[in-house]
């Protein structure tokens, strides 16, 4: 055995180990089970021109202190009201925090986005500190019951996902909102040039708001960019179960998988980013395929980078492991902060 297969073959293993466990940590995050579910498709060029993507809502400091890297950076607290289902502040309040240079000069701004039910933001903080020693400004978006933004006594994400998919499409857009008002205070306050990363959950913000939204870079990395094919063909038993596809909750979507897959087909059409035509050039948009991942896939992300004509970055990972796969934090940072296929924009600090 090659030392190379042998090495792929640990990372394989790995791999199913962990998103397996990823499957089982999500069967206990909260999801909505409302008696009534809307089975009314949806059309996604009517749905995305009633969101507020293009009027975005105004972002305020809340609070401004030095960052830990001294004189250099200001850390800022960034709110804003946003409106999702729930009439409590976790779905009536945005929250990001951001870091901001002070020194004049070109700099992109970077907007980072969690994946699902993340319980905290190491990773998002390591990949921001990278952005910013190639000189970007950057920003961390907590996603709607999530993080900051979840209530007391519950989990990070519950009640982010439904049975019913009104209320996930309402909730995923709002996402994409919130995330629309940084970039636009962004360009508005701090660069005009603007690159945003996305990963699992945050792949699919990232790549909804390149559709709506022309931007500098674009990278979502093992991105939850079809929804629809996702949720009715990869979770394993436990998931579907939870899911209501099996079990008590049987039938809420279909009687089989096929039934669910054509459902959601309909009704999440505007959260399938491949229904759309991106705003934002496919040259600029960098879709990270993990080939061993058993939570949303490689086969969407493929389809999405056909059909946008995407650069399509390929690893022998699963969903969680690709995000600590050799060198790509670096190729990811190298991407966000090198515009227009130009030499990059990085200033030293």
């Amino acid at each position: 055995m090659s030392s190379e297969t042998s090495h792929d073959r640990i990372i394989g293993t790995v791999s199913l180990i962990l998103d397996r466990m990823v499957h089982v940590r999500l069967t206990a995050v909260g999801l909505s089970r409302p008696q009534v579910i809307d089975r009314s498709p949806a059309d996604p060029v009517e749905f995305w021109e009633q969101s507020r993507v293009h009027d975005p809502r105004p972002i305020r400091v809340n609070r401004e202190w030095e960052s830990l890297g001294g004189a250099r950076w200001r850390e800022l607290e960034l709110e804003g009201d946003t409106a999702g289902p729930g009439a409590h502040w976790g779905s009536r309040r945005l929250v990001a925090t951001a870091h901001v240079r002070r020194a004049p000069g070109p700099a992109p701004f970077v907007l980072l986005l969690h994946g699902y039910a993340v319980p905290q933001t190491s990773y998002d903080r390591w990949l921001a500190k990278q952005m910013r020693l190639r000189g970007a400004h950057t920003a961390r978006l907590d996603l709607p019951l999530h993080l900051r933004r979840t209530l007391p006594g519950q989990r990070s994400g519950d009640g982010y996902f439904s049975l019913d998919p009104a209320h996930i499409r309402a909730v995923v857009r709002q996402s994409v909102e919130d995330a629309a008002a940084v970039i636009a205070w962004a360009r508005a306050e701090v660069s005009p040039q603007v690159s945003v990363v996305g990963v699992s959950l945050g792949g699919l913000i990232a790549t909804l708001l390149a559709a709506q939204l022309e931007l500098d870079r674009v990278i979502a990395v093992a991105p939850f960019c079809d929804p629809a094919t996702t949720l009715a063909q990869r979770p394993p038993t436990p998931s579907l179960r939870h899911l209501g596809m099996i079990g008590e909750y049987s039938g809420s979507w279909g009687p089989d998988r096929a039934s669910a897959g054509r459902f959601l087909q309909s009704t999440l059409a505007p959260l399938v980013a491949r229904n759309q035509t991106p705003r934002t050039p496919g040259n600029r948009i960098t879709l990270v395929r993990a080939m061993q991942d058993l939570v949303v896939g490689p086969d969407p992300v493929t389809e999405l980078a056909t059909a946008w004509g995407t650069d399509l970055w390929t690893y022998p990972h699963g969903h969680m492991t690709v995000m600590s796969a050799s060198g790509i934090a670096r190729r990811i940072a190298d991407r966000a902060t090198t515009l227009h296929d130009e030499p990059g924009l990085s200033v030293a600090v």
